[in-house]
């Protein structure tokens, strides 16, 4: 059997994810997590029409919900539920000082990107109390709205031209010459942007890394 992977929560203080600032590693993975993703329109309609016409306005922020657990009973950790709590929120939501505004986030499951974005909800659920009113159980629900750089934003709203540079996030199966192949309509592009990166080794990408798709022509 392969070994167990565990979520990670790493945050940075700036908008393009390169100066990290903290991270938490996950106690008791979370049984699953939810995606979302919105198209935004406008609604225009005319005297006389019976309907209205839904014009494309643009992509809406996508979101990340996931549920953590805390466990204070020994049987997870022996840390108090409200002490581990701590650890995460001053990573996710606490304001931080340096940026005059909470940290961005990247969430990870082993090496694979999940998300990235900042926290827009943060709910606790306490689920088992002692009989002082001590929390030794809850669960954290924690929302992400998605946040990506200006530039890399701009990148990747290009349509796929070979003429224009694109931006683009490696996912899990990803390989450079595939990579290629959907951006130029050609794999054998890959040792150009191998070079254009910086990639001593282009059958090794990792996922979640940012890869520039230069020009061809």
């Amino acid at each position: 059997m392969g070994q167990l992977t565990k979520m990670k929560i790493v945050a940075y203080k700036n908008p393009d994810f390169s100066s990290k600032v903290g991270e938490y590693d996950v106690l008791v993975n979370p049984e699953n997590y939810k995606k979302t993703k919105e198209q935004q329109y406008i609604s225009t309609d005319t005297i006389g029409e019976s309907a209205k016409t839904e014009k494309y306005k643009g992509s809406g922020p996508g979101t990340f919900k996931m549920v953590l657990f805390f466990d204070g009973t020994g049987i997870v950790s022996k840390k108090k539920v409200d002490d581990q709590i701590k650890l995460v929120r001053d990573l996710v939501y606490k304001y931080n000082g340096d940026i005059h505004e909470p940290n961005y986030l990247r969430v990870y499951w082993g090496t694979q990107s999940l998300f990235q974005g900042r926290l827009k909800l943060w709910s606790v659920n306490y689920t088992m109390l002692d009989l002082d009113g001590t929390p030794l159980r809850a669960e954290v629900t924690a929302t992400l709205t998605s946040s990506i750089s200006a530039k890399n934003k701009a990148l990747e709203e290009k349509k796929n031209s070979a003429d224009l540079t694109h931006v683009r996030t490696v996912l899990d199966g990803d390989n450079l010459p595939l990579m290629c192949h959907r951006i130029y309509g050609d794999s054998s592009y890959y040792i150009k942007v191998a070079e254009h990166n910086g990639l001593t080794n282009f059958r090794n990408i990792k996922p979640g890394k940012l890869i520039a798709f230069p020009p061809v022509i």
